[in-house]
């Protein structure tokens, strides 16, 4: 069971934040190398991405109802909605996995990831050094107190 040790990274995230905590020492035994797993977490980076918290009417001036839809029927198509959707998710996406293989290849040992299993595959496929990465969490832990989210590494 791989437990998180001085100097190692947690990175927490989900569709709309990123959260990054360092491993510090607890203790002074921590400190010299004796109990490496004696940490304490340090936010290091918590970063909004703001795309993925608005809303689509702020984004779009036609509301449903204004056009005709196909062939000439009452109502309104909103499939030019539902597309602009899907690239704002596949955009957010490709900036977390960005960030987060920035992040990995920056971190001096290594790091620990907890991000929502339907977007996993397609944030850690970006990431090039996959080597680094100790443990994956297929969970939103985001808003979890980082006492807890120490827990939560070293348990699973």
């Amino acid at each position: 069971m791989k437990k998180v040790k001085v100097g190692d990274y947690l990175i927490v995230a989900n569709r709309g934040e990123l959260k990054v905590f360092e491993a510090k020492p607890r203790t002074l035994e921590a400190e010299a190398g004796l109990k490496e797993s004696e940490v304490k977490l340090e936010l290091i980076l918590d970063k909004d991405y703001i795309d993925a918290h608005k809303k689509l009417k702020d984004l779009v001036t036609d509301e449903a109802g204004r056009f005709k839809g196909d062939a000439g029927t009452k109502g309104a198509s909103i499939a030019e909605e539902h597309n602009l959707e899907l690239e704002i998710e596949r955009r957010v996406l490709e900036d977390i996995a960005k960030d987060i293989n920035d992040l990995v290849n920056k971190a001096p040992k290594r790091v620990f990831i907890s991000i929502n299993e339907e977007y996993e595959e397609r944030v850690l496929n970006s990431v090039n050094s996959k080597e680094k990465i100790a443990k994956v969490l297929k969970k939103d832990y985001v808003k979890v107190p980082k006492e807890e989210l120490l827990e939560l590494f070293n348990n699973a």
